[in-house]
């Protein structure tokens, strides 16, 4: 996804050379890990294991990417059935996930057992809960969106403030 006014900021911090354009490296490092630590925070845990495929990987020394490696970190994310809700800028991202399958009944009716003992509730709950799941779909609950909206602007702020430091003011 582009940010808005990225592009202008880094084109002027780019003229003042291989210190800027470490500085430049730096911050998009800095906020990329951030995102990954927001996500990750804000990730549903039941077992933490979304939370932990949270990754950020290097493209180049200013691109990175922060990847959700967990199989259903998107239906967390944007929700199932009748819930999916889905940011507008977001839709291509989510399309890729629309109508995909993950898993099979019996290996989701054992989850929904494992969450049922984790909570206390008797198993025999596990079979109606995964049916209405099935038939209805989960509610969104947004984590990886919500720290990428922090970290965009964060990423702005902290290169303009870079610029600022080079005497050009944004």
């Amino acid at each position: 996804m582009q940010l808005k006014g990225i592009n202008s900021v880094i084109s002027d911090l780019r003229k003042y050379g291989k210190e800027a354009e470490k500085d430049i490296e730096g911050v998009t490092e800095l906020v990329a890990r951030n995102i990954e630590k927001n996500a990750k925070q804000s990730a549903p845990a039941n077992f933490g294991k979304l939370g932990q495929s949270i990754i950020t990987e290097k493209v180049n020394n200013t691109n990175y990417k922060v990847v959700v490696n967990a199989p259903y970190g998107a239906y967390m994310e944007f929700g199932t059935g009748t819930k999916v809700s889905v940011p507008s800028e977001l839709a291509s991202v989510a399309k890729r996930f629309q109508g995909k399958k993950i898993g099979n009944f019996k290996t989701a009716l054992e989850d929904i057992k494992q969450w049922c003992r984790s909570k206390g509730i008797d198993e025999k709950a596990a079979y109606p809960i995964l049916a209405k799941i099935m038939r209805v779909g989960i509610a969104p609950r947004p984590y990886l969106y919500p720290a990428y909206l922090i970290g965009k602007t964060e990423y702005l702020e902290k290169l303009t403030k870079t610029l600022n430091k080079y005497g050009k003011t944004k």
